[in-house]
């Protein structure tokens, strides 16, 4: 494409991704965030800046802590509609099946949630209330006594009916959530791999932020399988493919490790040396050091696509994946406590370069 064909494709939706860019929590903000007393100091910090709106929704700086969820799952519903907007006509397709995760993001915290014997009232606050699955449909999904009845209920007239009656069986044979939601990442992404190849077309390095998502979430299953001495045969087949890493490296990489501290010694594709010195001299051996660990890197391969992605494709999924983090960081640092994370540790694990 010309640059000046590039200019009249791009040129809005670049400039709007690049704004939209600018308004996530300075570097500054968010160590001032993960430090802060309190949380009703976090909640002043966010106060000031994009979240203000989002916060006075549910009762601006009195709201009550259990709502705090609710106001970040609000303002990142909010960003990915913006995001589909603002895509170029010819390129939406791409976007929506990106911000696809989102969707079935509710649909997987809606089966876990009744696996767990939650209530809607429960999960509602990490509802991404977006799209096909908003928090309307969720809550009257989990109106169904069973996980079986959800999914049926979520396949009625559903683009993703396929992943989700792929999921169904699934379940069916195993009994176990845990096998169906692997059963859905691995069919998205599988529909994802599509997306890639017209990104090569479109951008090849916004591709390759897809594929470190896709590494990141089969480490993370090599991780819990080493974690629960699973032989690799057991759920190799779960494993997503069109990553980086191909399947027959994820093996050599499992089978080579005696334990999960020199599994995650081994990746090289991100550096987990923090996140494994934290977990080996963790009382707790919470695996989300692993997961913040992978998210950092996407995170700083994002801003770098943002900044260096002038009229392309490339700025609005960089935007995607930095907003998308945002949030996560927040969450983490809001609720570092749950999550049995100590503020040093925290404050290891988080490389935030918004600025």
């Amino acid at each position: 494409m010309s640059g000046s064909a590039a200019a009249r494709h791009y040129g809005y939706s670049s400039a709007r991704a690049k704004a939209m860019g600018s308004e996530l929590i300075a570097r500054k903000a968010m160590q001032e965030i993960i430090n802060a007393k309190d949380v009703s100091t976090m909640i002043q910090i966010l106060y000031q800046g994009e979240f203000k709106k989002d916060i006075e929704e549910f009762g601006g700086l009195e709201i009550k802590n259990d709502l705090i969820d609710f106001a970040l799952s609000r303002n990142l519903a909010k960003s990915v509609v913006k995001l589909i907007q603002i895509s170029p006509t010819t390129e939406r397709k791409l976007m929506r099946a990106i911000a696809g995760k989102w969707e079935l993001y509710n649909v997987k915290l809606a089966m876990e949630a009744k696996n767990r014997k939650q209530s809607y009232e429960e999960i509602a606050k990490y509802v991404i209330d977006y799209g096909r699955y908003d928090a309307t449909v969720i809550k009257e999904a989990m109106r169904e006594e069973t996980i079986e009845g959800m999914l049926n209920k979520f396949m009625l007239n559903s683009p993703y009916a396929e992943i989700l009656r792929s999921a169904l069986e699934t379940y069916k044979k195993s009994r176990s959530t845990f096998d169906a939601v692997a059963e859905i990442d691995k069919s998205y992404y599988k529909l994802l791999g599509n997306v890639i190849i017209g990104l090569r077309v479109v951008h090849n390095e916004s591709a390759r932020i897809i594929k470190m998502e896709i590494d990141m979430k089969n480490i993370l299953l090599l991780i819990k399988a080493k974690r629960l001495g699973i032989k690799f045969q057991a759920f190799g087949s779960s494993l997503i493919e069109s990553g980086n890493l191909s399947m027959q490296e994820l093996e050599q990489l499992y089978n080579s490790s005696k334990d999960v501290e020199s599994l995650t010694s081994q990746v090289k594709i991100y550096d987990l040396k923090s996140a494994t010195d934290i977990y080996k001299n963790s009382d707790t051996k919470h695996l989300l050091v692993f997961e913040i660990g992978m998210k950092n890197s996407i995170f700083n391969s994002s801003v770098s696509l943002l900044r260096h992605s002038i009229l392309s494709f490339g700025a609005i999924l960089a935007y995607a994946y930095m907003k998308e983090i945002e949030i996560y960081t927040l969450r983490i640092a809001i609720n570092s406590r749950l999550y049995g994370l100590t503020k040093e540790e925290t404050q290891r694990l988080m490389v935030w370069k918004a600025e």
